[in-house]
């Protein structure tokens, strides 16, 4: 007779070390706009959720340009980070790639016949600004460091942070699943040492069941088991919530799981309830679940860079 496992057993199940981390999909952002735009429907922020289909579009564009274009971290760095547990591309500490700003412009340029007013007008700005005053923007919002202090800089902030996913996403596409630390199971990504956006429980190759944390600026993967408080890993006391409506679960693929040791809440979207959830779109389109937990006094932990916020 088989045995039945509490919770808290279930919580620390380990994966196996060939799928502890997961790399991008060559067509990330492709993939989520399209899943954007489903989500879109009727939905009260459609407007919203169809631009950022449009950044995303756009996003895939860049990615398939630089992709041929950047090359694999030295050798020598990447067995360093494996033996020490350190992220090979570090997003906080390391300096920006010299790619991300041209791929800023070309975002810019696309986009300016279809910007809300706000940002228009940031970016008729965008050409008078210094350089040096937008890598100091990219990196206040990598090292998730105060806000910035003028309007204009606030309103490029997202398409800045669309910008730094490209480039991150086309290094983490250069590198091996083997380049990744491994059996690390931590808060930031393993890769770039990023926020995740959320976690998502997937299903067929990944593994039937197991759940991924997602960075939310490279779009790499890692292990974090189930029942788990991802940002301070406390397994007791782990409750979920959604969004309720008259029929039933309004977003049956999303809850926000809080945590009552770090007050904390990110939320986990799960492929076994809905196949084509995306971790970032899923929670793009699901704001108001984060009103109700910040009204029931958990804060957000997830990042999800179209939202800038220190």
């Amino acid at each position: 007779m088989q045995t039945l496992r509490s919770p808290e057993e279930i919580a620390t199940q380990a994966v196996g070390e060939d799928s502890s981390n997961r790399l991008p999909s060559t067509w990330v952002f492709a993939n989520r706009a399209e899943r954007l735009r489903a989500l879109a429907g009727d939905h009260a922020m459609a407007d919203f959720l169809l631009f950022c289909a449009r950044i995303a579009d756009l996003q895939q564009q860049e990615l398939d340009r630089l992709r041929p274009l950047t090359p694999r971290p030295d050798a020598t760095l990447l067995k360093r980070c494996r033996e020490h547990g350190m992220p090979p591309l570090d997003a906080q500490g390391g300096e920006l790639p010299e790619t991300w700003f041209s791929v800023l412009q070309k975002l810019a340029t696309a986009l300016d016949p279809y910007a809300p007013p706000v940002l228009q007008s940031a970016l008729l700005s965008l050409p008078g600004m210094a350089r040096s005053a937008m890598d100091e923007l990219a990196r206040s919002i990598l090292r998730c460091e105060e806000a910035p202090d003028t309007v204009i800089e606030l309103a490029l902030a997202p398409l800045v942070g669309a910008a730094l996913q490209v480039a991150w996403t086309a290094r983490a596409l250069a590198l091996a699943e083997s380049d990744i630390p491994a059996g690390f199971e931590d808060s930031l990504c393993p890769a770039c040492g990023a926020h995740p956006v959320a976690s998502i429980v997937r299903i067929g190759d990944a593994g039937h069941g197991v759940r991924y944390a997602t960075c939310s600026l490279c779009a790499c993967e890692w292990h974090v088991t189930r029942i788990k408080c991802v940002p301070c890993h406390n397994t007791k006391g782990i409750s979920y919530q959604s969004l309720e409506g008259r029929q039933g679960a309004l977003h049956p693929g999303v809850k926000a799981e809080t945590c009552p040791e770090c007050q904390a809440s990110l939320k986990i979207v799960s492929m076994e309830k809905d196949p084509l959830v995306d971790a970032f779109a899923d929670d793009l389109a699901t704001l108001a679940l984060d009103m109700l937990v910040d009204e029931a006094g958990f804060h957000r932990a997830g990042r999800n860079l179209f939202l800038f916020t220190p």
